[in-house]
């Protein structure tokens, strides 16, 4: 007696995410990711972003190489999709300054910066910089990582040890298979207008020199009216001014500080960042959220600072939040407040948008 078969009907490719079982010609059979080092210290020049040259893989999986040694500080982009980048260093010990920072650039220009600031520092411990981020790229598209450090002279990053200086990348969600909708995806100032089930749209600011790329794919049988999905793109970043001086005891626009205004009606993820110092102020603390006009759009302190010294020195605060419900021409603004009401100034305030779905 033999089993019975019973054939099951074909998945919805809109709906589904296929595995190639071999190569198709567009699909990679390998799924894209690498991750470097660097076989001897190198130097970091006092108050200066400096790019770290590597010479050692440890693998590098792709249809090309994303390292190669005409090139020793970029990863780049063979596979086009979204990817997540990370870098960590161990840096010298001294006494001096107050930042020991790792950045992540994409095409030469500075995307994320994290590290260690405001505290002091000693001559004996070693301090461990690091940065993550996630990122979109196009094929040729390249990332590098920088550190930055202020002690007063150079200091040497360490190399050698697997895990004491490492750089990475790779593709997030996996190997992509044949797309739900067949056009092409649109790429405009707008969504189209009568969508069907799994289309997929690019938005743009403008066409020409755009600020942010969003991709969106259509879900018809989404329960919200706002059946637009946000499916890739990097967050719309806002930063004006390197420094604001502002004095207040309740929530107010920073003057002069980053707004951005939704192009869509829809639910958003904002993300508020700065950092902040005061003059002869001790344990004052900062606050951050995000509205309009005065008006909050998230109603509670989405990140906050305490200045713990009683002179000099720097803190940092970011929170990510989601904020729901926004219509379409509403300014988004990085909002603040000081509990002492203390005169206070807020270098690099940054506010970044990706939405999550928009009618």
């Amino acid at each position: 007696m033999t089993d019975l078969l019973i054939p099951l009907a074909s998945p919805n490719p809109a709906t589904t995410d296929w595995v190639p079982l071999g190569n198709t010609g567009s699909v990679p059979t390998t799924q894209p990711s690498v991750r470097i080092g660097r076989s001897t210290a190198q130097s970091i020049p006092n108050n200066v972003w400096t790019a770290i040259s590597f010479d050692t893989v440890f693998y590098d999986k792709g249809p090309a190489a994303h390292w190669v040694a005409g090139s020793p500080t970029r990863l780049t982009c063979q596979v086009a999709g979204t990817y997540v980048v990370s870098v960590a260093a161990m840096i010298a010990a001294a006494s001096g300054g107050i930042y020991r920072q790792a950045a992540v650039y994409v095409n030469g220009t500075a995307t994320t910066s994290i590290g260690v600031s405001g505290v002091q520092f000693t001559a004996s411990g070693w301090t461990k910089a690091a940065a993550h981020t996630e990122v979109y790229l196009n094929v040729g598209d390249y990332v590098e990582a920088w550190i930055h450090q202020d002690s007063g002279g150079a200091l040497n990053i360490s190399g050698g040890a697997s895990d004491a200086l490492v750089f990475s990348m790779a593709l997030l969600g996996g190997q992509q298979g044949p797309p739900g909708f067949a056009s092409p995806p649109t790429y405009a100032t707008t969504l189209p207008a009568s969508p069907v089930d799994g289309q997929e749209a690019i938005l743009v600011d403008s066409v020409t020199a755009p600020t942010y790329m969003w991709r969106f794919r259509y879900n018809a049988g989404s329960s919200s009216s706002r059946k637009w999905e946000f499916v890739g793109g990097a967050p719309a970043a806002v930063q004006p001014a390197a420094n604001i001086g502002f004095t207040t005891a309740a929530y107010a626009d920073l003057p002069g500080g980053p707004q951005f205004v939704i192009p869509r009606a829809g639910d958003y993820y904002a993300q508020a960042s700065a950092a902040t110092w005061y003059s002869n102020i001790l344990n004052s603390t900062t606050f951050l959220t995000v509205g309009s006009g005065g008006a909050l759009a998230f109603n509670a302190d989405m990140a906050a600072t305490k200045h713990p010294f009683a002179t000099g020195g720097m803190t940092f605060a970011s929170a990510l939040c989601l904020v729901a419900g926004l219509a379409a021409g509403y300014q988004l603004r990085l909002q603040v407040k000081v509990d002492s009401g203390a005169a206070a100034n807020i270098s690099y305030p940054t506010l970044a948008v990706t939405p999550l779905r928009v009618s």
